[in-house]
């Protein structure tokens, strides 16, 4: 299946979004592990129940596991990148595409312990690891980039290019910079890995 243009509308409500991540809670707080550890064992949780057969996740429910080996690291991944959303999980941009689909699955979260805070370390080849649908989809990193909030094209089908139409799944890691303050965002660009042993994608 090929996936379609971006229509307009999601371009403009992807700007939105993405202009509005703040990259790091306002208080992150001294009890952020006790956090983390409440929000893994309750999505966890509600995964489980997704895997097993459940109605499609609404805004908030899990939507896949995403690991990333390199950086020793896994979340359960929400629907949705409002601040509810996003306050202490990763959040998947309701308008791209899901795990393992051609085109863009766009992934947001905070650049913070726990969550995005070392995504700048991810270097091409390093794999990224996303289990949905009872299967595990590898993305392989292609590059990274610093973009404005306003840069909405990372978001595309392809990302970057708005206008093209979509021939393989790809998947974009969004946070903020804090080097360069909140006016700038790091983006992780992955593509799909194909498995040789089957001609197929993973």
């Amino acid at each position: 299946m090929i996936a379609h243009r971006w229509p307009t509308w999601a371009v403009v409500v992807a700007g939105l979004v993405l202009l509005a991540q703040s990259g790091a809670p306002t208080s992150p707080g001294a009890g952020l592990a006790t956090t983390q550890r409440d929000r893994d064992s309750r999505l966890t949780a509600r995964w489980s129940q997704v895997v097993a057969g459940q109605p499609a996740p609404d805004a908030g429910e899990p939507v896949a596991r995403l690991a990333i080996p390199a950086l020793g690291v896994r979340w359960v991944v929400v629907e949705g990148v409002d601040a509810p959303r996003l306050a202490d999980a990763p959040g998947h941009y309701p308008q791209t595409a899901l795990p393992g689909q051609v085109g863009n699955f766009a992934v947001a979260a905070h650049r913070v312990p726990g969550l995005f805070g070392d995504l700048d370390r991810l270097a091409p080849g390093d794999l990224v690891l996303v289990e949905a649908d009872g299967r595990t989809h590898t993305y392989t990193v292609t590059g990274t980039a610093l973009v404005a909030p306003t840069a909405v094209s990372v978001l595309a089908p392809v990302p970057g290019a708005p206008d093209a139409t979509a021939r393989q799944a790809t998947l974009t890691l969004t946070t903020c910079e804090p080097g360069k303050g909140t006016d700038r965002r790091l983006v992780v660009f992955a593509e799909l890995r194909a498995d040789p042993r089957h001609g197929r994608n993973t």
